[in-house]
């Protein structure tokens, strides 16, 4: 008898457990490796952290390359020699003319694409900086106009996928249309030059996660079977299949965070206390261990004797990274030591995910005369 009542206090207490907590194993960490990659920069050239990408030649070569901030110059550096190859700058003005960029990304040298607010559309360049391509925007069969306000970036990762003839785009949430309305991404055609909204909208928010500030903000990854998106004030990840048929949404909470709904009061104290709340940041596959990590941010107290206007572009103070498996199940998750990543500065290598030291909020003994990396590979505990 007392066999029998042991055991149905142990299933009590098992059935009670959170779900996602009754399956997390937290069987693997992050570890910084100390191996540092660092590439030298002119005296001006100062690059923009949401505007950075790694990608591949046709012969597998990889190559670092980064938009130079506020200005229309893309440089392209070697990744084993670290030497820059190419400064590519593009006409502001005249029949090759992009204004300023308000937005880039590169899959490759014969797929660079850029945006302004002043162009409806995507801009493919090539490396002589002539355009190639202007792909328009238009309008969707269900008479949405697509918002020229797109602006492809690696942080928020909202980069382009493009498929084929097929390029899909995120849309922010102006309040152009109703925001149950708008979709979170449309599919451009090439070819017929026509545009698509993707059966998923900003009505997967709550009312609450409305009220926050940049509730609208997320990033959308294809991971060559789904396409997932990890909102800043949403702790589920909501996860579509290529066609869009299947929507699911997956509880991805950090343990180190509390409640991510808390809204930013309007006063001078506003950039600082953006750096200051807990928000999760952009999801990221990693498809040579067939893994994903999710940034996320928790609470911090910041100095109030310090201007905080602009700091946001090196990142935050304290940051973990959620690993999941292919199964989007919680395998781990790691805290990193504050105030030496910039966690908003980052890319996956077949030997680990690397992510910026360049962590100048504090402005400390850094250097603006370099880009610096930080190899983390992905162990077993």
């Amino acid at each position: 008898m007392l066999r029998i009542l042991l055991l149905l206090l142990l299933c009590t207490l098992f059935s009670c457990r959170n779900p996602q907590e009754a399956v997390r194993l937290d069987t693997h960490q992050l570890r910084p490796t100390g191996e540092i990659k660092e590439f030298v920069l002119d005296t001006d050239v100062r690059y923009n952290c949401f505007y950075l990408y790694l990608f591949k030649d046709r012969d597998g070569r990889e190559y670092l390359s980064f938009l130079n901030y506020r200005t229309n110059q893309i440089y392209f550096y070697d990744w084993e020699t670290t030497e820059c190859i190419l400064k590519l700058e593009l006409d502001a003005e005249g029949p090759d003319g992009v204004v300023l960029c308000s937005g880039y990304y590169v899959k490759d040298f014969d797929n660079i694409y850029v945006t302004n607010y002043a162009y409806p559309g995507l801009i493919r360049v090539d490396t002589t900086a002539h355009i190639v391509q202007k792909i328009p925007y238009g309008t969707t069969q269900d008479g949405y106009e697509v918002l020229q306000a797109y602006t492809p970036s690696s942080s928020p990762y909202t980069a382009p996928v493009i498929m084929g003839d097929s390029i899909y785009i995120v849309q922010p949430p102006f309040r152009l249309f109703p925001i149950g309305q708008t979709p979170l991404s449309i599919l451009i055609d090439t070819v017929r030059h026509r545009s698509v909204s993707l059966p998923l909208t900003y009505g997967v928010l709550s009312e609450k996660e409305k009220e926050t500030n940049y509730y609208g903000t997320f990033s959308r990854i294809f991971d060559g079977k789904n396409f997932i998106y990890s909102f800043r004030v949403k702790e589920d990840i909501i996860i579509a299949s290529r066609d869009y048929r299947e929507i699911k949404q997956v509880k991805v909470t950090s343990r180190y965070m509390g409640d991510v709904t808390g809204v930013q009061e309007d006063t001078e104290w506003g950039p600082k206390q953006n750096l200051e709340l807990a928000r999760y940041g952009d999801l990221i596959y990693d498809p040579y261990r067939e893994v994903y990590y999710r940034f996320a941010y928790p609470k911090v107290s910041l100095e109030n004797d310090m201007n905080w206007w602009g700091k946001s572009i090196f990142g935050r103070k304290k940051f973990s990274v959620i690993i999941l498996d292919k199964d989007f199940q919680i395998i781990g998750e790691t805290l990193f030591p504050e105030s030496i990543y910039n966690s908003y500065v980052f890319f996956v290598r077949e030997d680990g995910l690397y992510i910026s030291r360049d962590y100048q909020m504090l402005y400390g003994n850094q250097s603006d005369d370099y880009m610096t990396f930080e190899r983390v590979e992905l162990v077993k505990k």
